[in-house]
């Protein structure tokens, strides 16, 4: 049907000035309405008084278009799901009827109608097409369709004319259908800035079967066969500005006459054509070109991928700025509604004004917002800081950009590239101030607020704060920075110098000390000097002192010494001034050892004496590690360093005698996997198993512990309590002693479930009282085993200390123990370390050790080996402060106990709890916090 506009207007013009229809004419003077629809509104009606509202919507799409004026809007609403509807209203060229939203349909029809738009919605065929049949004037734009099985998405037929389909997404579901089919004598028909992809469906996207005077411009086509296919004598048809992806253009001879190919962009599969015309195919722009005279300004810009989607978006893509702006059809927008650009990057090769890309999108503007930058997030009151955006900006487009500083002073536009602002008050609560970002972005471009969170704090000084501590058990020598300047100084910190005190050259941090490693050479106290700015422009530096060394792997008590058997060393006893030397390093379980902590035993001697313990290949000392009288088995626990040649030396002073040695444990500086312990020590001792009975302690009398009898007890009770300093503890440090003894005998300690050790850690005789300090390793819940080997005995135990996995989790710790070469600091018969003469009955002593004889000022504990000589009567000495025993001593004897004694204020306290004796102190290792 071909409508003459003026005979239409006369005819309204004459129904009005004849007053024929007052009703419709007033009807349609107010048409400037919305006519809902809404199949899933409980209240809709399509006949009741006043429907069509919000409130009250149509329950059918039929009866709001049959309800229609020119200038309604049918808005539907709620993707409810219609019957085949179709559209016989029409609007006129000023005032179209509009159907919009989101919707169902079993088919739509626009039948003989004219002056309406299909606009801005998303609708689904549940069958059928969009028909459109002997209608004019009619638009579809920015609708996206998904079709039916078995028909076109869209069918133009009949005597239509002027149909514009643009800015759509189609999805078809049909693979025997085109998506758009515009049949015999349809006319004046635009398809323009579509997206029309049949994925691996094998039909065509667009059919045009005797069409006159079509212009298939600017879309994104894809599939596998015929993307725009001509033929039926079509008459007239433009091609242009197109995007083929895997399919060709096809026309058939009959069309080939008046059609016109140009400024398509191709990418066809691999082997496949880019054209079809008139039955031949043809791959290449050239060959086609030369035969045809077609395809002016084609661009074949290489082979399709095998998925779905089309391949021109992106910098760099041929179809960019190429395109032909003055095709029939061609929109000043893309299928978004970006107008076009100008890619600064590309070229301009199409047509005036030259920047036209080819396909439905237009290459927008890579610009992208980033994160803008602070020059500090943390100042003092008073300070500048600098705001630098990041962009993402290839085109090098200036931009606009709002800054809100947070702290109420007006907002600052720039396009500059960076601002400065000082914040001259210190705002509330936590002192945290948002700096809001907001940039102005070119059209399309990737554009969204940032906001930066900046902390302001009052005014204070800057003082380079750190703390160096060692890293973990696999690396001993290995150290790690905390910078707790980075929580006091009211700026950022800037950068960092450490000396690390050894000699190699300084690190350096780019913005503070924090987690700066270092990895010594060797064991030591080192002093460490750091160098930090801030970027409020002032300088600090400070010092720290690390101490590193080896860790403890604490052992079952393992006999690699006994003269009597052979057993280390040569079959027989000692002489007198004789010395074993004992290979340590390999022997049983010890393995690349710095120092051995070992539990040596005099036994048959032939005369009273002394042992005297040293590396391998030092000279010997004037200290004793044992004192014994004639005849008897005397043991003592002593720590040494191992010389290079991996032994250590025993000197033995009176008569002759035999010498039995266990290890309990060793240092190394490279433990094996899961191996290494350091000592924590909280502060005193206290008694955890008294036979006896101690009710001031709550401990139960067990009675004595019979020959061949093991006894178990609990040494760590919260082993397993997460957040527990005893979590995870490997071994105990524990001072044992016995009394009431009615044999002469031997006590072992060892870890609960392993088999005795043939090894001793306490020897006696019947009737004495003695004590020993044992390194013991614990089982899962804690518990240590304690064997008696012939009598019966009572037997104490008092926890020294505990060994846990090394590493900067354990708190609190003591470093690695450092051994040293036996070192007198006290000995009151002479005066060394403290007053000449013997402790009073219930007096005690108190000895400089920290910061004496090369033991640093910061030590906080030692291994120290306690000797009792000459006491008027049986009594016991106590360490530090307490009042459980350390070393038991009977009248006349001198008698020698190691242990591990925590420093107070860098001094040893002694305690004598008993009448006067004198005291020998020799200091063989120590350890620092």
């Amino acid at each position: 049907m071909h409508r003459s506009r003026a005979v239409g207007v006369a005819v309204l013009a004459l129904l009005v000035g004849g007053g024929l229809l007052p009703g419709a004419v007033a009807t349609a003077s107010a048409d400037t309405s919305t006519r809902y629809v809404d199949i899933n509104n409980a209240s809709c009606s399509d006949t009741a008084a006043g429907t069509g509202t919000q409130a009250e919507p149509y329950c059918t799409l039929q009866a709001a278009v049959d309800a229609a004026q020119p200038g309604d809007t049918v808005s539907v609403s709620g993707f409810g799901e219609y019957p085949a509807t179709t559209v016989t209203t029409s609007g006129t060229s000023g005032e179209p009827v509009t159907i919009e939203g989101g919707f169902t349909v079993a088919g739509l029809t626009f039948a003989g109608v004219h002056d309406v738009a299909l606009r801005a919605g998303s609708l689904t065929l549940s069958a059928g097409s969009v028909r459109v049949q002997d209608s004019d004037d009619l638009t579809i734009d920015r609708f996206d369709f998904n079709g039916a099985e078995d028909a076109p998405t869209i069918a133009v037929s009949g005597s239509s004319s002027d149909l514009t389909i643009s800015r759509d997404y189609f999805n078809p579901s049909d693979e025997d259908s085109p998506v758009i089919s515009v049949g015999a004598g349809v006319r004046h028909t635009v398809v323009t800035t579509n997206d029309i992809d049949e994925g691996e469906y094998a039909d065509r996207d667009i059919v045009l079967d005797g069409a006159v005077d079509t212009a298939v411009t600017s879309n994104n086509l894809g599939g596998l066969t015929d993307l725009v296919a001509i033929d039926g004598a079509s008459t007239g048809t433009t091609v242009e500005n197109n995007g083929f992806d895997r399919g060709r253009i096809e026309v058939s001879a009959d069309s080939t006459a008046t059609t016109t190919i140009g400024y398509n962009l191709y990418y066809p599969r691999a082997g496949g054509a880019a054209y079809r015309w008139a039955g031949t195919d043809y791959s290449e722009v050239a060959p086609f070109q030369a035969a045809t005279g077609q395809g002016s300004h084609d661009i074949v810009a290489g082979t399709a991928s095998t998925a779905k989607g089309f391949q021109w978006y992106g910098e760099g893509n041929p179809g960019i700025d190429s395109a032909d702006a003055n095709a029939p059809g061609e929109l000043s927008s893309d299928i978004l509604g970006y107008p076009r650009v100008d890619d600064p990057l590309t070229a301009d090769t199409g047509t005036d004004p030259g920047y036209f890309d080819r396909g439905a999108n237009e290459q927008r503007n890579p610009f992208a917002v980033g994160y803008p930058e602070v020059s500090s997030n943390r100042i003092a009151v008073g300070a500048t800081v600098t705001v630098t955006p990041h962009d993402t900006n290839p085109w090098g487009t200036t931009v606009s950009r709002t800054y809100d500083f947070g702290d109420g002073t007006p907002e600052v536009t720039s396009t500059a590239a960076s601002v400065r602002h000082t914040y001259t008050e210190l705002p509330g609560g936590d002192g945290r101030v948002v700096i809001t970002v907001d940039t102005d972005a070119p059209p399309g471009a990737l554009a969204w607020e940032r906001q930066l969170v900046l902390y302001i704090a009052p005014q204070a000084p800057f003082a380079a704060d750190i703390d160096v501590y060692a890293q973990d058990a696999s690396k001993p020598l290995a150290v790690s920075v905390t910078d707790r300047a980075l929580q006091t100084d009211p700026f950022e910190l800037g950068s960092c110098r450490i000396d690390f005190g050894d000699g190699t050259p300084a690190t350096t941090g780019n913005y503070s000390c924090q987690d700066l490693q270092h990895t010594y050479a060797k064991a030591g106290t080192y002093t460490v000097h750091a160098t930090e700015d801030d970027l409020g422009g002032r300088t600090s530096s400070t010092t720290a002192k690390v101490t590193v060394g080896p860790v403890f792997v604490s052992t079952s008590p393992t006999r690699i010494l006994d003269t009597r058997t052979g057993l280390g060393a040569s079959k027989g006893q000692v002489a007198s001034g004789g010395v074993v030397h004992l290979k340590v390093n390999g022997a049983g379980p010890v393995t690349n050892a710095t120092s051995v902590l070992l539990n040596v035993t005099v036994t048959r001697s032939t005369a009273g004496g002394y042992v005297t313990a040293y590396p391998g290949g030092a000279s010997r000392p004037t200290s004793s590690v044992l004192n014994y009288a004639k005849g008897r088995t005397v043991a003592n626990l002593v720590t040494l360093p191992i010389g290079p040649d991996g032994t250590v030396s025993l000197f033995h002073s009176g008569g002759s005698a035999d010498l039995v040695a266990d290890v309990e444990g060793y240092t190394t500086l490279t433990p094996g996997t899961g191996q290494g312990d350091v000592l924590v020590d909280e502060g005193d001792e206290w008694k955890l198993l008294d036979t006896r009975g101690d009710k001031a302690r709550g401990l139960p009398a067990l009675g004595k512990v019979a020959a061949h009898s093991s006894l178990t007890f609990t040494a760590l009770p919260r082993i397993g309590v997460q957040g527990s300093s005893e979590y995870g503890a490997t071994s105990v440090v524990l001072d044992v002693a016995e009394t009431g003894a009615t044999a002469s005998s031997y006590v072992t300690a060892y870890r609960p479930g392993d088999a005795v050790p043939t090894a001793s850690n306490l020897n006696f005789g019947a009737g004495e009282t003695r004590a020993a300090m044992v390194v013991v390793p614990v089982d899962a819940q804690g518990r240590v085993s304690l064997y008696n080997n012939a009598g019966a005995v009572h037997l104490i135990a008092s926890i020294e200390g505990f060994y846990t996995p090394f590493g900067p989790q354990a708190q609190p710790v003591n470093k690695p123990l450092h051994p040293i070469t036996p070192v007198r600091v006290l000995d009151t018969r002479s005066g060394i370390g403290g007053p000449k003469g013997v402790i009073t009955s219930r007096g005690g002593v108190q000895v400089k050790v920290a910061g004496v004889a090369g033991i640093p000022s910061n030590a906080t504990g030692v291994l120290v080996n306690l000797t009792a000589v000459g006491a008027s009567a049986n009594g016991y000495l106590a360490a530090y402060d307490s009042d459980v025993s350390t070393l038991n001593f009977m009248a006349g004897r001198t008698t020698a106990v190691l242990t591990y004694a925590p420093l107070k204020n860098g001094r040893l306290v002694i305690q004598n709890a008993s009448d006067t004796v004198n005291a020998v102190a020799d200091v063989e290792g120590y350890y620092t916090s």
